[in-house]
């Protein structure tokens, strides 16, 4: 029972870590950009020295916390992979679905696949607790 809820499991992981490496690499991308000060966080500050640093800052939390939030759907994918952590998985899907970035164009599919997946009583009764 639990080779066929590892093998359910298998494709929706697999999918959530492709959206977490992309979202991240996005965030990464931004991060960089923004502490360039050519990011968009930057870019919309304006003329004036203040408004165009504080533009920059908020851009840099943003881009910060996609990048946490990437992270935590990677590991979640990796403890839906070995069946280890039911909530986690089931909180890294919905997390990938998040608009966040233009990554939520894969990570809402992939994030709907992976909840109706979850849901499944031989997947579900397969974790850990």
């Amino acid at each position: 029972m639990t080779q066929i809820a590892r093998d359910k499991v298998k494709g929706p992981a697999l999918g959530l870590k492709i959206t977490a490496g992309v979202g991240a690499a996005f965030g990464v991308l931004s991060l960089v950009m923004n502490l360039l000060g050519i990011g968009m966080g930057a870019a919309s500050g304006g003329e004036d020295g203040m408004a165009n640093m504080m533009g920059g800052t908020i851009g840099i939390v943003a881009a910060l916390l996609s990048i946490g939030l990437y992270v935590f759907v990677w590991v979640a994918a990796g403890k839906m992979a070995n069946l280890t952590s039911y909530n986690m998985s089931l909180a890294g899907a919905i997390v990938a679905m998040l608009p966040c970035s233009l990554c939520c164009l894969i990570g809402l599919p992939i994030g709907i696949w992976t909840v109706i997946t979850l849901s499944q009583a031989e997947v579900k009764s397969a974790f850990t607790p």
